[in-house]
């Protein structure tokens, strides 16, 4: 499992990688539901989501960590069709991802592409900015430094949902609670889950020292 990749290309794009243990129509599935998909990013807190799906056209005010910047950004959804199947009943489309347009602001767009890979599939995500040739334009604060930590966040989840998304209540808290959550509550509330472990662990061991001692 190889960690995501970020760049920089000359058409004023940034992308990330993320390798992913999931088949490529259970990736695309995933993808359709827009909201779970952006309360993923560990780095933005959203305070108010507005969704048009019968339209594809979303709403939302949020606050990003990495700029400290809060705004209002309204998108439309567009399902991307790159590859084709010939079959004898003729040419098929292949749904290969998602590109959300954006209504304003210097980010264009921002694609989600998925492609068959050894154990799974590989989710690339594109974002495409305006060109900004002045390094004192404010609107530099709008380049989503959030993106490399959003990929991640997108393969841990998923990856983790295909080893343990039977388990009962598991997707319930993953999904149901802590996404709900302004990010810095979900790694509170992460950071209690886990002491909480360690310390009934601790409990454990210092229960089994003295049934051995008393025996």
């Amino acid at each position: 499992m190889s960690s995501p990749e970020a760049g920089q290309t000359p058409e004023n794009a940034a992308w990330a990688i993320a390798q992913i243990s999931l088949p490529p129509h259970q990736v695309f599935s995933f993808l359709a539901d827009v909201e779970r998909l952006f309360r993923l990013n560990p780095h933005l807190e959203i305070s108010d989501w507005r969704a048009d799906t019968a339209a594809q056209s979303y709403q939302m005010s949020a606050l990003n960590e990495t700029s400290a910047l809060r705004s209002e950004t309204s998108w439309r959804v567009e399902t991307i069709r790159e590859n084709t199947l010939c079959t004898p009943w003729g040419i098929k489309g292949i749904n290969s991802g998602y590109r959300l347009v954006y209504a304003q602001g210097l980010k264009r767009s921002t694609e989600f592409t998925i492609e068959p890979a050894a154990g799974g599939s590989q989710l690339t995500i594109t974002e495409r900015y305006l060109p900004v040739d002045d390094e004192t334009d404010p609107r530099i604060r709008e380049i989503d430094r959030s993106l490399v930590p959003w990929a991640a966040a997108i393969r841990r989840h998923l990856n983790r949902m295909a080893r343990f998304g039977n388990l009962p209540g598991y997707r319930w808290w993953t999904e149901r609670l802590l996404l709900r959550m302004p990010p810095r509550h979900r790694r509170i509330s992460r950071m209690i889950f886990w002491v909480s472990v360690l310390e009934f662990i601790v409990f454990l061991f210092v229960a089994l020292i003295f049934w051995l001692e008393t025996r």
